[in-house]
């Protein structure tokens, strides 16, 4: 196969999929309490050196390009957003590290628990705290859902204790996870712990989080939508560079047979 083809072909699929998560970054611009996420990416090696046992004569000229761009696991940008005042009493959110614990109500355990910043919440039916987007119910240190009297005026603390009528009737759990690598996101908002080995180890682990609850506050989003949009067209330009090359090879290719069939 052509070298520089190969080259291009990777640079294009490389930018198509930091093209794909920059948009969906933009498109969160205005959720609260989204996370963006960070494309990575990393040198291939030329094909004689990644596969050893491969017989090849080296092309020192050829090996100097390197092997291309390969994409490395997409991380997610933890830092702090902005925090909008809302003068709602069930609006929260967190100063500092942390996240809010809720379940998504198919069953018990470790399994089920989701992480999330987005702190607007409401009460259901049952007066149950639930997270005003999607109904998942927010959970206390113990794992259990909070359920309010909804007639009665409520105060939440820094630590998350929720008052009603002088007293503390429950607290919001604040946990994180130490090692953020440990955590993925599965949609509606929400994250949760990777399966697998990795969530063996004691980094995977919840803790107590250092973070202090605001009551009447959302996070914004930690999204910049003029740094995604000029990422956005820089991303655009060496997509449009690397069909452009791709273009030019096949037409190389193209005079080269043509050439050697017409000497033939």
């Amino acid at each position: 196969m052509n070298y520089g083809l190969y080259l291009s072909a990777g640079g294009t699929l490389v930018s198509l999929h930091k093209q794909d998560v920059l948009a969906n970054n933009l498109a969160n611009s205005n959720t609260v309490g989204f996370k963006p996420d960070i494309v990575n990416f990393r040198a291939r090696l030329p094909e004689r050196l990644e596969s050893p046992t491969l017989d090849a004569d080296p092309q020192l000229l050829l090996e100097q390009l390197g092997g291309g761009q390969f994409t490395d696991p997409t991380r997610i940008d933890f830092h702090q957003g902005d925090l909008a005042s809302t003068h709602n009493d069930l609006d929260l959110a967190i100063q500092g590290d942390g996240f809010f614990v809720v379940t998504n109500g198919k069953g018990s355990g470790a399994d089920n628990l989701r992480f999330t910043r987005d702190g607007r919440f409401t009460l259901n039916p049952a007066g149950e705290l639930v997270m005003a987007a999607n109904g998942m119910r927010v959970l206390d240190p113990n794992d259990q859902p909070i359920k309010l009297d909804p007639a009665a005026k409520l105060h939440i603390d820094g630590a998350g204790n929720i008052l009603q009528n002088g007293a503390v009737v429950a607290r919001v759990q604040i946990s994180t996870i130490p090692d953020k690598a440990n955590i993925i996101k599965e949609g509606n908002n929400v994250m949760r712990l990777a399966g697998g080995k990795r969530q063996a180890g004691s980094s995977a682990k919840r803790q107590p989080a250092s973070g202090s609850v605001k009551q009447g506050w959302v996070e914004s989003s930690g999204v910049d939508p003029i740094l995604a949009m000029t990422a956005m067209i820089n991303v655009s330009k060496a997509i449009q560079a690397n069909a452009t090359m791709m273009q030019y090879h096949d037409n190389i290719m193209g005079q080269a047979i043509n050439t050697f069939a017409r000497v033939a």
